[in-house]
């Protein structure tokens, strides 16, 4: 409905309350006047505003402008160039003391050294012979001879001793040398002793070492 003539019921219904009309009237109109008042507490209400086009009405986030969104990206950009290194601070010196009851040996993946073993490991045998006498006496031959090599042995390989033993097994005495954990250990032990006794031969044994 325009305006004009909403304003024009409006002040035809307000008259209806302003002078009222004689009872039995209002008592046969009385549907008319409920309709009337409804009408009349419409036309009380706040009036309607229509959006005049304006850009500042409050209808959601405001659009940027291809400006806008530029100056932002190159804020963004400034950031994640940022040099950090013109600004470097050394970190605090820190002097770290560690004290520890390890022993050295231990520490230097060494812990076994010192250790004596007995074990299943090899000799170098130089003589056999079913008489003991015999055996005792080329024994006393190969002490003289290690008494005299000892300089020229190889250190890694004899660590400055040689084990000289008579072992016993139906029916021989053997006359071995050396207590060597590996067969590799007794090999380069018998290219030496074979400088002397040419017979020599590599033999399994009960051995005890050192580690």
């Amino acid at each position: 409905m325009p305006e004009p003539r909403l304003r024009a019921s409006c002040e035809s219904v307000s008259s209806l309350f302003v002078n009222p009309p004689p009872w039995r009237w209002v008592v046969v109109r009385a549907p008319v006047l409920l309709a009337a008042a409804l009408l009349l507490a419409a036309c009380s209400g706040p009036p309607q505003t229509t959006d005049s086009g304006n850009a500042s009405s409050d209808r959601g986030p405001r659009a940027t402008s291809p400006e806008e969104r530029e100056a932002r990206r190159a804020t963004l950009a400034s950031v994640e160039t940022f040099d950090v290194a013109q600004y470097a601070t050394p970190p605090p010196a820190r002097e770290l003391d560690v004290q520890h009851q390890v022993p050295v040996q231990l520490m230097q993946g060494r812990a076994d050294e010192g250790v004596t073993q007995t074990i299943d490991g090899f000799r170098v045998q130089v003589y056999s012979a079913q008489d003991k006498q015999s055996a005792e006496e080329f024994r006393e031959r190969v002490r003289q001879w290690w008494s005299g090599a000892r300089d020229d042995a190889p250190e890694d390989i004899f660590r400055g001793q040689l084990p000289i033993v008579v072992e016993y097994g139906q029916p021989y005495y053997r006359v071995r040398i050396g207590a060597f954990a590996s067969r590799e250990e007794a090999a380069e032990a018998l290219t030496f002793v074979q400088d002397e006794f040419a017979d020599a031969f590599v033999a399994r044994s009960t051995v005890t070492i050192t580690r």
